[in-house]
């Protein structure tokens, strides 16, 4: 694998899901994970220490995309991909089950804020997917600086029935002496380290696999009117909610912008209304990508539901 210096940042949304991953590395090895890797000094590290495995990074962070990049192609390194995407939503849909060996998330952020706890790992749905896709035998590790964070991780793990082996460490330098790490210890602050093997196998629903053509609808004739008014309006279903945040005009094609969000799940996409002979096509439009979850399918459907006439 020898790519340029901004070419270890792989878009997902324009792969086949779950992602190959033999063929994207150039080679067949055990898959460490780490979500959210900040500077990148822990996964780089990791790396450099063992060569033999393959390292996959996440984040959402542009400004750490940029960085660990440069880390990555000075170090020479061949064996570490990363993806600008929420965590769990990778860790989910991009491995099949039973196929990752470790997995890593140091010092998350715990959103102490009652209102903001559906946004923290420690909950069910996150814990299912973890068991679905480590191996029997692999290990998940959570360091954090929140104590209470840490225990509420491992009851989880434990009520799920999924990790026989769950140990939780103080001070453990899980996290390789990294920066953050140091300034920690300097200032004679405690880290904790949890530690869980797993023992038994869960599986759970993917959203994106299988999906790989562009969702789209044929409708007869469209009321403009309507079309116009979608602007700002919010569509809501069970599974999530998308909003039309404007609507853009020619002569004949609209394009929406729309913001979707599921399970705290965001994307931002477009959706294309275009005058073709005999009637209107609507759909996700092909330039700007997005994964085919079930609400990006959703909002197709309900717009050209709302403009047919």
């Amino acid at each position: 694998m020898n790519l340029g210096v901004f070419s270890y940042c792989i878009d997902a949304r324009k792969l086949p899901l779950p992602i190959d991953w033999k063929g994207l590395f150039n080679r067949e090895a055990e898959l460490v994970v780490e979500l959210g890797f900040g500077n990148g000094e822990f996964l780089i590290e990791l790396a450099k220490r063992d060569p033999s495995r393959n390292y996959i990074g996440f984040e959402t962070s542009l400004t750490s995309i940029v960085k660990i990049q440069k880390k990555i192609h000075y170090g020479g390194l061949n064996n570490v991909l990363v993806f600008m995407v929420d965590g769990h939503f990778g860790l989910r849909e991009f491995f099949e089950d039973n196929s990752v060996q470790e997995i890593y998330i140091n010092f998350p952020c715990p959103w102490p804020k009652k209102a903001h706890a559906e946004r923290r790992f420690t909950n069910q749905a996150f814990v299912t997917t973890v068991a679905a896709v480590l191996k029997k035998g692999g290990v998940f590790h959570l360091t954090s600086d929140v104590e209470w964070y840490v225990h509420d991780m491992a009851s989880l793990m434990e009520e799920s029935g999924c990790f026989g082996e769950t140990s939780i460490l103080t001070n453990d330098r899980i996290v390789l002496g990294t920066r953050y790490e140091r300034k920690w210890l300097s200032q004679g602050k405690v880290s904790y380290t949890l530690n869980a093997v797993k023992t038994d196998h869960r599986t759970v629903e993917r959203w994106t696999w299988g999906e790989t053509t562009v969702p789209h609808v044929h409708v007869k004739d469209v009321d403009r009117q309507k079309l116009l008014g979608l602007k700002e309006q919010v569509f809501k279903h069970e599974r999530g909610v998308f909003v039309v945040k404007d609507v853009y005009t020619s002569e004949n094609e609209y394009l929406l912008r729309i913001v979707s969000n599921e399970s705290n799940f965001q994307q931002r996409y477009f959706i294309s209304v275009e005058k073709k002979p005999g009637g209107w096509l609507v759909k996700l439009d092909p330039d700007a990508f997005a994964y085919r979850t079930f609400i990006v399918k959703f909002s197709v459907k309900k717009v050209a539901e709302v403009i047919s006439t």
